[in-house]
């Protein structure tokens, strides 16, 4: 299974969207702000030529997952919502601010999944325990973890960049979504060796 990591505001809804009056609020089952058009089309793109499963970490989560799917159904939306990531800073063990990359790792980690850094037998070992093959997250924060950052799809946010998913940030999403964890984080340009 790949998954994909989800940022909605800057990624789905951006400067461009409003100058263009597509963020307005919508929805028959729930109100929301619409997704930008030019957005929504490319990450309907991505989800249905790599197969994967959303997994929601945008503040738009703490609306529930059932209110995130009606979303998703009203804004046609391909590919399936398997979940939203924890809000780590009201479980105990956490204190304060949690960045949004800690919040990814511990979904993962709670899925049975752990990104091994060293040693491609035990990568595969762990991906064929988990079933998650592979992981990218669209945000345009930047709170992520270090070993997470060939998985990142950072959407540069306004006013750097005012279209949010586009064509770029497909481009790169679908190129790290298309190989596996171990291609991508042991079979990189600075590993050829290996190739």
């Amino acid at each position: 299974m790949k998954i994909i990591f989800l940022d909605i505001d800057g990624v789905l809804n951006c400067e461009n969207a409003y100058h263009e009056d597509e963020c307005k609020y919508v929805g028959d089952l729930v109100s929301h702000q619409a997704f930008y058009s030019k957005s929504k089309k490319l990450l309907n793109e991505l989800i249905a030529n790599t197969q994967a499963k959303i997994v929601i970490s945008s503040t738009w989560r703490f609306s529930g997952i059932e209110w995130m799917r009606k979303v998703w159904e009203e804004e046609q939306m391909n590919g399936e919502i398997i979940d939203i990531t924890p809000h780590l800073r009201y479980l105990d063990k956490f204190k304060g601010s949690v960045e949004r990359g800690s919040e990814i790792k511990y979904w993962l980690e709670d899925k049975g999944f752990y990104n091994i850094n060293w040693s491609e037998e035990e990568q595969q070992k762990d991906i064929d325990k988990s079933g998650i093959e592979n992981y990218i997250i669209i945000d345009d924060d930047s709170d992520m973890l270090y070993n997470q950052r060939n998985h990142f799809v950072h959407v540069l946010p306004s006013p750097r960049n005012k279209e949010g998913f586009n064509q770029k940030y497909y481009e790169e999403a679908l190129s790290k979504l298309s190989k596996s964890v171990i291609e991508l984080n042991y079979l990189t340009p600075s590993n050829k060796q290996k190739c």
